[in-house]
């Protein structure tokens, strides 16, 4: 009889000790080389705001914007939004940057990964607070950090306000033509995880943040009570990113489905354009095609 007390005793504490044991991961596979790090995504919600131009800001954009790898080191990239609400009307506003990125140095390292495993959001309306929630766990994984130098074309067009000494001038249009050239940083990897109950799963990541020079020769006409005066500058700055969440294809993914979210392109930049002042435009995406 002590006997099958024993044995249920030691059952019992088996059964709860299972029950409430945390699930563990493992990092079985890791090669930065498998990130699909080009893109093609679909801007949904955008938005460009020069602070010292509030007529010519951009409330909801929509648009498109890509990084096509032509060699290892040389990638092709392109952005364009089209406002379709802004402050003040004026003919076809948009934003629109093409221009290349070469990569002079690439240095691959083992170092300890965040995953992020899961997150949520919830709102208490009773005490007015937004709670995020961030399931992640630290593992060994390959990342790969390329260094690269950037440039191209950059144009932009919308509504101008200008203010001066206290006189206001009547609103008109500017249009930003030039260049940008700077330098990039690409971090990226790509690992399959396996947690204690045997499910494998892959996670992958391409973060590209990045700062320019503006060279934007810029001229513009303004009026106030019947006078005309030429306002002019041309250079300017920004510093930025994009981040692809889950550059990898169906297949990749052990031939799981990645749904929309999965898909997020988000970019973010800030600087100063030229009779514009500070300005930020960020915006987010869909990507509907993926290279490598």
């Amino acid at each position: 009889m002590k006997l099958k007390y024993s044995i249920l005793l030691v059952t019992l504490i088996a059964t709860t000790a299972s029950l409430f044991a945390q699930k563990t991961y493992r990092q079985i596979y890791s090669d930065p080389t498998e990130v699909q790090s080009g893109y093609l995504g679909l801007h949904y919600f955008g938005v460009d705001a020069g602070f010292n131009n509030t007529s010519g800001a951009s409330i909801l954009s929509v648009g498109a914007e890509t990084l096509y790898p032509i060699t290892d080191k040389l990638k092709a990239e392109g952005l364009f939004l089209y406002s379709l609400f802004s402050l003040e009307k004026t003919n076809f506003p948009f934003l629109f940057n093409a221009g290349a990125e070469f990569t002079l140095s690439s240095k691959t390292k083992n170092t300890t990964v965040p995953v992020l495993l899961a997150f949520s959001y919830e709102r208490n309306y009773l005490e007015g607070k937004d709670i995020n929630t961030y399931t992640t766990v630290k593992l060994p994984g390959d990342i790969t950090s390329e260094l690269n130098v950037r440039g191209g074309l950059y144009l932009r067009n919308s509504a101008f306000e200008y203010e001066e000494n206290f006189t206001f001038y009547e609103v008109t249009n500017i249009f930003h033509k030039g260049i940008y050239a700077g330098l990039g940083y690409t971090r990226k990897l790509f690992m399959h995880i396996q947690d204690s109950d045997g499910y494998t799963f892959a996670y992958a990541r391409n973060f590209r943040p990045f700062i320019d020079i503006l060279v934007l020769p810029t001229s513009v006409d303004v009026t106030a009570n019947g006078n005309t005066q030429t306002v002019e500058e041309t250079l300017g700055w920004r510093a930025g990113m994009t981040w692809q969440l889950n550059p990898m294809t169906k297949k990749q993914n052990f031939d799981r489905k990645i749904g929309f979210f999965g898909n997020l392109l988000y970019r973010l930049e800030f600087g100063q354009r030229p009779l514009e002042g500070f300005y930020v435009t960020t915006s987010l995406a869909w990507t509907i095609k993926k290279f490598k």
